[in-house]
């Protein structure tokens, strides 16, 4: 799906945003925190979803730990081990297939790792979609190096791009990666919230996206 030349296109953010995934991984981190003795509340690590584990871990714990790796690998496998309750959020499908119908060009930028990368994309039913995930940088959201590395890969002019994620962190590195966002609230993150981050538009879910992209 790449070009040429760079030119207009659509970052699509996965977790939480095609696939209903936020409360899966707060809860998966609430374990993960309160097994290696940390006591971190579910509410507080809902507010961090959309970093990357580079991000998160020691943006909740205030510091620095060295003990970071594993629990993001905790973290990791108790969300798998939930991977069967998760689901599309509404009309994920419904918009990917207005972008292919249309040629827009689109790339999913992730911050979840590959394994969990694969297992969001299982649920869609996509597993050739075009991404960059959180392997493919070295920082991860909400710095923009994530969303650059994905529109060089898709050929997609920053300046001309629109991100769609459903957390603060997605509008933020959006903002720093100097392109619009489009913020949907089927993340759990409140309209204050995303509109601070730098959010121009928000929408409750895809299916609201079909056409307009």
């Amino acid at each position: 799906m790449s070009t040429p030349h760079p030119t207009a296109g659509i970052l699509l953010d996965l977790d939480g945003t095609l696939v209903d995934s936020v409360y899966q991984h707060v809860v998966a981190w609430h374990e993960a925190f309160h097994e290696a003795g940390y006591a971190v509340p579910q509410w507080r690590i809902h507010a961090g979803i959309g970093m990357g584990s580079d991000r998160i871990v020691p943006w909740l714990l205030g510091r620095h730990v060295d003990d970071a790796d594993a629990l993001a690998d905790a973290h990791t496998q108790r969300f798998l081990d939930r991977a069967d309750t998760l689901e599309r959020t509404a009309g994920a499908l419904e918009l990917l297939d207005d972008l292919d119908r249309r040629e827009v060009p689109y790339i999913i930028a992730t911050s979840a790792s590959t394994e969990e990368r694969e297992a969001l994309l299982e649920v869609l039913g996509r597993k050739d979609l075009p991404y960059t995930d959180a392997d493919d940088v070295a920082t991860s959201k909400p710095a923009p190096d994530l969303l650059l590395t994905s529109c060089t890969q898709a050929g997609i002019d920053p300046a001309q791009a629109i991100m769609v994620g459903d957390a603060p962190w997605d509008a933020l590195s959006a903002q720093r990666a100097g392109m619009r966002a489009i913020a949907v609230r089927c993340g759990g993150f409140g309209d204050a919230e995303l509109t601070g981050a730098g959010a121009q538009r928000i929408v409750d879910a895809p299916r609201e996206l079909v056409g307009q992209l």
